[in-house]
């Protein structure tokens, strides 16, 4: 069962993309099932991670316009999966998936579509650590509305995995120009995203 993904504690994490079929690379975290009191081994707490609602959407319009014939695409966060594991006795291995609708605009001319999205790692109010991702799709055929999901992307955090709340946390979401994130706080949607 994916699990919702909640803040985390200490040093600056390592973050890497892994390729491969992104929700069935992520498996149920150990300890879960039926198991005797003895033998039940807990999941170590994952980090929270939380998607402001001012990044969970990315439009993109031509010709520097807000009119619905300019629209290129509009993307929408809408879950955000993943897991907890350890990765050895000192680090906490976090891995997500997002899945993403997109609407294809009428401006759109191209066959294939880019949507940069980010994971920041904050501990307390500080960002220790940022790395932006490119998920690239090609349009499918006929359709004008579609789903996608990302590659799993793996952060690696220099911690002892223990089942207990962590000091640090994750903020995800697409990463904007100051003009879309401008556009998103004018016209701010109720977030429809979900973690698993």
């Amino acid at each position: 069962m994916f699990h919702d993904l909640t803040p985390m504690r200490h040093s600056l994490p390592r973050i890497a993309a892994t390729g491969g079929a992104a929700l069935a690379m992520l498996t149920t975290l150990a300890g879960c099932g039926n198991q005797d009191d003895k033998s039940m081994v807990f999941p170590p707490a994952c980090p929270i991670t939380h998607i402001p609602s001012e990044a969970a959407d990315y439009y993109l319009y031509a010709n520097n316009s807000a009119n619905f014939r300019d629209l290129i695409v509009h993307a929408s966060i809408t879950k955000l999966q993943g897991d907890c594991l350890s990765a050895g006795p000192k680090d906490l291995k976090t891995r997500i998936v997002l899945r993403i609708t997109v609407e294809r605009g009428p401006a759109s001319t191209a066959g294939t579509l880019t949507l940069p999205w980010f994971i920041a790692v904050l501990h307390g109010d500080k960002i220790v650590n940022k790395h932006v991702f490119h998920h690239t799709v090609a349009y499918p055929a006929n359709l004008s509305n579609f789903q996608t999901d990302t590659k799993v992307v793996s952060v690696d955090l220099p911690i002892v995995p223990k089942n207990v709340d962590s000091d640090y946390r994750f903020e995800i979401g697409f990463q904007l120009d100051k003009d879309q994130l401008d556009y998103n706080k004018v016209h701010l949607k109720r977030a429809i995203y979900q973690a698993y």
